[in-house]
Order: C-alpha cells, then structure tokens, then sequence
C-alpha cells in the first residue's frame, strides 16, 4: 500500500461495494492516585491536658480515602506547649515537650504503620529527623505501603509522663501547641 493509498477517502455506497466501513478510535483512560481525609473524619479537637507538670494522653482518630500508597506528616507549630505570655529565668523553662504517635492503618491485608516522635523534632526549622516530620512529600513522611479507604483504626495521638526535665516550667495559665497533619502520594 503507497502513501496515497492510505489516505484516500473511503466511501460505502448503498447497495455497492463496499457497503460498510470500519473506523477503529482507540479510546483510553486512566485513574490517578488519590488521598485526603474522609469528609467530617479528618484529624480534629483539642484536649485540655490540665497541670502540664503531670501526665497526659488524648487521641485523635482519623479516616482517609486514599486509593494508593501515601505518606503522612505531622508539624508542630511550638515544639512543645508553650506559654507565650511568659518569659522564663534562668533555670526555668515556659516550653514543655511531650510525644506524637501516628498510626496509620491501610485496606485489608496492607500492614499497619506507627511511628514516635518527640514535638522538637517536628518543627518544619528543626534539623532533627522524624519519621513523620511534615509537611508530607512523596518522599517524606510515614508511609503506609497501600491504600487506606473508609478503614477505621488510624490515630494521632499526643502523649507524656509526668514533667521531669531539669529546668523548672514557669507558671502560666496557656501553655498551647497546634498539630498539623499533612497526607501525600507515594506511589
């Protein structure tokens, strides 16, 4: 078949040759990877942990729908609780530190994923590393290695003993931190 062949009009002639065409169009798609929070199930609340000399724990579940593998991250605004209408002596400290746990839980047969990180090290200026220091990249953050849609289960938590640093924490009546979780693809 020449060039020209090629590109002569075809036509079908009623009752002639030939009657019919054939037109082949390939028709394509695809679906992209996705993830955010469930609507109305996003990481959300506040605590009020009391004295912040003593212990304290509070979870915060979450439920995302996101059809691949992704990353989350977590950014502490203070690095720890802070009381900002203080500035505290020598020896005396208006930061109080205390631990995240991001739990994330995938679609059936997709391994959970957890991870600890001290609030320090989850200031986007801290040179520290963290598991789950955010925000979230494709490279950054936990990774949940499959998707996690609708499933029930994954967490933040905030956390810690009793008070026991070496400088004394300075009184105050507003020691604050603000979490922010970050999600991402990975494929």
């Amino acid at each position: 078949m020449c060039l020209d062949d090629a590109q002569a009009q075809v036509t079908a002639y009623a009752g002639g040759s030939p009657s019919n065409i054939v037109l082949s169009i390939p028709v394509t798609a695809s679906v992209g990877g996705r993830c955010g929070f469930a609507p109305g199930l996003a990481p959300s609340g506040s605590t009020d942990v009391g004295e912040v000399n003593n212990a304290f724990s509070a979870d915060f579940p979450f439920t995302l729908e996101c059809t691949v593998p992704f990353r989350a991250a977590v950014i502490s605004q203070n690095g720890g609780l802070l009381a900002t209408s203080v500035t505290p002596a020598v020896g005396y400290t208006n930061l109080a530190p205390y631990l995240v746990d991001l739990n994330l839980v995938g679609d059936a047969g997709v391994t959970p994923v957890s991870g600890t990180c001290d609030t320090a090290d989850l200031q986007t200026s801290s040179g520290a590393g963290c598991v789950f220091k955010g925000p979230a990249t494709a490279g950054q953050g936990l990774r949940l290695n499959g998707s996690s849609y609708d499933t029930p289960g994954s967490f933040l938590r905030v956390h810690r003993g009793a008070y026991a640093a070496p400088a004394i924490l300075t009184a105050a009546n507003a020691y604050a931190d603000s979490l922010t979780v970050t999600l991402s693809v990975s494929p």
